[in-house]
């Protein structure tokens, strides 16, 4: 983070953004509900009971109750191994 800044490089962390971008602005219910067509193409995938969804979570956790709009989501997943 300290020489590129926030940026989420390869697949798999930008695919666990994604998801906890989905969960944030849908909630959990919905996440659980999840079809993914952009995720194992051309099938798909149904994210929320193919996933540990533990970094979704703590990320919007993190982002709604603690640090608000003083960060950005992706900040946050970005952030979230280093703390």
């Amino acid at each position: 983070i300290k020489e590129f800044g926030t940026v989420i490089h390869e697949f798999d962390p930008y695919f666990n953004y994604r998801a906890a971008e989905y969960l944030y602005k849908n909630g959990r219910v919905e996440f659980f509900k999840w079809f993914d067509y952009k995720s194992w193409y051309p099938l798909g995938r149904p994210v929320g009971t193919t996933i540990y969804p533990g970094m979704q979570f703590t990320a919007s956790f993190i982002k709604k109750h603690i640090v608000g709009d003083s960060m950005t989501l992706n900040d946050v997943c970005c952030y979230i191994p280093a703390w």
